[in-house]
């Protein structure tokens, strides 16, 4: 990883003109001799080429490598065009749950079937949990993007040829418009209600009726690879429709995905194929985060047998959906998912991944990997800007919690991953 250093050396404009000089010198050919001015010219290619040294500074032959440590810099520096078009501080944030298949988005969907926020969702006719029911605001707005061949993101052969991104588009952006403009009215005539706190509701895995959850891949497919949904689209669509949108983490560890999707759900027909699929979506994840890291709401593996140990967590996620009593929250996910998850044995994970494939199993683990510790660097960033007031002491870094603690379910006597 590379972090930059406040006091290392910056190299001047000669320094980086001698390094692109022969780009410096093509682009001045390329230009008409009236335009040819060297002043205005070093001025500009310099300009550019500070950026081309950044993007050097931070790319490795992997990816892109955060430290924790500059992460604010970025954050302090970005400017949030969605934020600053929305003018309504006030109405409700959209949460888009990102995470590949495999990783808890039907656990998250059961979830928040419980929770206040998405009752309240229920109760205001926007969200339907009976299969069938197509009606409602939250439906329509999932089949925008992903609608078993009919969506921006996984058209169909036929399809192709004929989809009108604009329209679908255009109605995306009305829907979240008008999810904003009915919660809105809902909080205002609700006596009590504190409109300046945030108020979640997730856009997909939410307990609604809708044709997929949303993950990346989403499901079997002609284009099974390129069935994700794009966050710069989505971020533009709340830009335009003047609503705020977040999103949050959900991960597994890499072993358990492939258990789940490839020999519990048959999503990918071999385990070569899997592996493959899951390194690649995941690196568009790691770079939609390092896009939009300020946006990061939290990181949860609560089906990953370490992330499940975190408490914070599950704290974070009982707040973001409007549960009051964290104790009211844990009885539910105990209900949900009665044992906790486990890690394999060495002689499990060799027995479900065969030694020709270690080293891609091993790069699928590295980018998992960086997922995660990007994903915790952001939110500990944004957490460190929020808190600069408050002591340091009296801030309480996440932990894991025993085994044995009381507000987790307890675990199983026996593994069963997928």
């Amino acid at each position: 990883m590379v972090e930059l250093q406040d006091d290392e050396e910056k190299p001047g404009c000669r320094q980086i003109t001698n390094k692109y000089a022969p780009a410096f010198a093509l682009a001045k050919n390329m230009l008409p001799k009236s335009l040819r001015n060297k002043s205005v010219l070093l001025f500009a290619f310099t300009s550019l080429a500070y950026m081309i040294l950044i993007s050097d500074l931070l790319l490795d032959t992997t990816g892109l490598n955060l430290q924790e440590s500059s992460l604010p810099r970025i954050l302090s520096s970005q400017k949030d065009h969605a934020y600053d078009v929305a003018g309504d501080d006030d109405g409700p944030t959209f949460v888009f749950i990102m995470g590949i298949e495999g990783t808890g988005h039907h656990f998250i969907s059961e979830l928040l079937s419980h929770s206040p926020n998405m009752i309240k969702m229920q109760e205001l006719g926007m969200c339907h949990t009976v299969w069938g029911e197509r009606d409602n605001e939250f439906f329509k707005l999932s089949t925008q993007f992903l609608n078993a061949g009919n969506g921006l993101f996984d058209p169909s052969k036929r399809n192709k040829n004929s989809l009108d991104a604009g329209t679908r588009y255009d109605t995306a952006v009305d829907l979240l418009g008008t999810i904003r403009r009915k919660v809105n009215i809902w909080r205002q005539e609700k006596k009590g209600d504190n409109m300046d706190t945030e108020y979640h509701v997730a856009i997909n895995a939410n307990s609604c009726n809708a044709p997929t959850m949303m993950s990346y891949p989403s499901y079997i497919g002609p284009d099974r690879p390129l069935q994700n949904l794009n966050l710069d689209l989505l971020y533009n669509a709340c830009a335009d429709a003047k609503v705020k949108c977040k999103h949050v983490y959900i991960y597994r560890d890499p072993y358990d995905v492939i258990k789940s999707t490839t020999r519990n759900k048959h999503y990918n027909s071999n385990i070569f194929d899997s592996i493959r699929l899951y390194t690649s979506v995941l690196r568009q994840i790691h770079s939609h985060m390092v896009s939009y890291p300020e946006r990061n709401l939290g990181c949860f593996g609560f089906l990953d047998a370490k992330g499940y140990q975190i408490e914070q967590d599950w704290e974070r996620f009982s707040a973001l959906w409007g549960w009051d009593s964290f104790e009211d929250f844990m009885a539910t996910a105990k209900e949900v998912n009665t044992k906790s998850p486990m890690s394999m044995s060495k002689e499990m994970k060799a027995k479900l991944v065969p030694s020709r494939l270690s080293v891609m199993m091993r790069a699928f683990e590295d980018v998992y990997n960086r997922v995660n510790d990007l994903c915790y660097s952001s939110l500990h960033a944004i957490e460190d800007q929020t808190t600069s007031t408050i002591n340091p002491d009296e801030v309480e870094s996440d932990k894991y919690i025993p085994d044995e603690a009381p507000s987790l379910p307890a675990a199983p006597q026996t593994v069963k991953a997928g």
